[in-house]
């Protein structure tokens, strides 16, 4: 990797860049905040990825029969160690929606309502199972204990409507951050549908359009340390509304939900627990 590389990449994404809690990120992806370190890595992995790509253009243009690299991109799913990422058995996704960062109750009730919903539907699809600690809600601090991750609105300028986190980032990113876009009488997407498709970052599912299939203006993004779980779903929950393919919906479509199975299991609903 080179420093030009990132400096590229830094440059490219500036009018994305934004502030948390004081330190710098850039939005990658739409809705992925990466720091300096990520972004370094970010660029590296683009460079290969573009290195074989070019490899991969020569040696069809000579006719030498070079097998195709397969995408490792679907429900799109994070590899470590060659590994698939999920949370433990039996984890509890807990979470609170910080009150004192939306502007009135308001909007703290369309969150509330819409990550309620959002979370009812993962756990209808797979084997995952959420929590709201309403008694944290009222925290008067961003640093909560007790949760998986917190929720809370934070004005990115219109970076991003929501962002979230994947099982690998540390416990102090572990944040579903929300724009005052998301409040917008405009917004053009389904706002559950948007918590939906952040949870679905949460438990561990990279974006849907970026494997080969979906069309060429999608967004292009880093395939590297992924799997497919599934066959392309343009209607996947996902998939971005790019190409003329995707929802504004967001939902889990019967695709994610047999590849979410893959990863978690059945939905805790579908069992009788006994001790």
């Amino acid at each position: 990797m080179t420093d030009d590389a990132v400096t590229r990449l830094q440059k490219k994404l500036a009018p994305k860049r934004v502030e948390v809690d004081g330190e710098p990120y850039w939005v990658a992806e739409g809705d992925l905040l990466l720091d300096s370190a990520q972004l370094a890595e970010y660029a590296h992995q683009r460079e290969i990825e573009r290195a074989q790509q070019k490899l991969r253009e020569e040696a069809e243009q000579l006719g030498v029969g070079q097998p195709a690299t397969p995408p490792l991109a679907a429900l799109v799913g994070i590899l470590v160690g060659g590994k698939i990422v999920r949370w433990r058995d039996g984890a509890v996704l807990s979470y609170t929606i910080l009150r004192n960062t939306f502007a009135d109750e308001r909007e703290y009730r369309v969150v509330r309502q819409a990550i309620a919903e959002a979370r009812r539907d993962w756990e209808e699809a797979c084997g995952v199972r959420f929590r709201h600690r309403a008694s944290l809600d009222d925290s008067p601090t961003t640093a909560v204990s007790g949760v998986k991750f917190t929720i809370r609105k934070i004005d990115a300028g219109g970076r991003f409507i929501a962002a979230a986190f994947f099982p690998t980032d540390p416990p102090d990113r572990r944040r579903v951050l929300i724009d005052p876009s998301f409040f917008s009488p405009n917004l053009s997407f389904d706002r559950v549908g948007v918590l939906r498709h952040e949870l679905g970052h949460v438990l561990g599912f990279r974006h849907e359009h970026i494997r080969s299939e979906a069309p060429p203006n999608c967004p292009d993004e880093d395939i590297a340390e992924t799997i497919n779980l599934s066959d392309y779903d343009p209607g996947s929950v996902m998939h971005y509304f790019c190409g003329s393919v995707g929802s504004r919906e967001l939902s889990i479509s019967e695709t994610d939900r047999l590849a979410a199975q893959r990863v978690y299991g059945l939905s805790l609903r579908e069992y009788t627990f006994v001790d």
